[in-house]
């Protein structure tokens, strides 16, 4: 069955509410685990668009104990 534009858009939606999630949480367990989050770190993971990139952050920031521990690249 072919897709309709009504179905890509909610794709689309669905895809971009999960990538603010997991950019919530993130920043949620940085907050948690390091303390004071600065401006410049959280307008970087605003800017990131890739699900796995945002998991492979989401895996470092469980055992950082610094903003050092995190690879952004």
């Amino acid at each position: 069955m072919a897709k309709t534009m009504a179905d890509v858009y909610i794709e689309q939606g669905e895809k971009r509410g999960e990538i603010q999630a997991k950019r919530d949480i993130f920043l949620k367990l940085l907050d948690l685990r390091i303390g004071d989050i600065p401006e410049t770190v959280s307008k970087k993971v605003s800017r990131i668009r890739s699900r796995s990139r945002l998991d492979s952050l989401l895996e470092q920031v469980a055992t950082a104990k610094t903003l050092d521990d995190i690879k952004w690249n």
